[in-house]
């Protein structure tokens, strides 16, 4: 796990993308209780513009890079996240659609490791094919993730210093 120099909750230090899974199913009510987390997020306009697409193991790894499906076929599910890009009230353009997308991800994220679930995010498919695999005609594709048990001991990635992220002109 991670350390702090503040006191954050521990989800946050002993959060990590695995590429290693048991072979254990995630019963489908953890799975819906994930997405229903996601939900909750905020949006703009609460517009909640996410989609979370569910398909079979075959199609979600013929939708995945190589070097993805490669690891991500030990995963229990394999998910899509994609949105809505226009506005429902008024289909103009709704630019934060991404944004809120990845906000209902770390919702998911988080909601997952309360309940001992990792997740492995991956920019790494083919979101042509996802659209016309799943027929996602008006939806923009995001990212699949990877969900499982872990099964692998993992040295944490370094996280950048506070002050190499922050620009704090409150005293200039």
């Amino acid at each position: 796990m991670r350390t702090s120099q503040f006191t954050i909750d521990e989800q946050f230090l002993k959060r990590f993308s695995p590429k290693k899974f048991k072979q254990k199913a995630i019963e489908d009510y953890d799975l819906k209780a994930l997405i229903e987390a996601a939900s909750s997020a905020p949006s703009c306009f609460n517009e909640q513009p996410w989609v979370f697409v569910l398909g079979t193991k075959e199609e979600m790894l013929s939708v995945l890079s190589e070097a993805n499906a490669s690891w991500a076929k030990n995963a229990a599910e394999i998910i899509l996240i994609c949105s809505r890009p226009q506005f429902s009230r008024n289909q103009k353009p709704n630019r934060w659609h991404a944004y809120d997308c990845g906000t209902a991800m770390g919702y998911l994220i988080l909601e997952a490791l309360r309940r001992d679930i990792y997740a492995h995010p991956m920019g790494g498919f083919k979101a042509e094919k996802a659209v016309e695999l799943f027929e996602l005609k008006e939806l923009q594709p995001h990212a699949a993730v990877a969900l499982g048990y872990r099964d692998e001991a993992h040295t944490m990635t370094p996280r950048k210093a506070l002050d190499d992220i922050i620009i704090d002109r409150r005293s200039v």
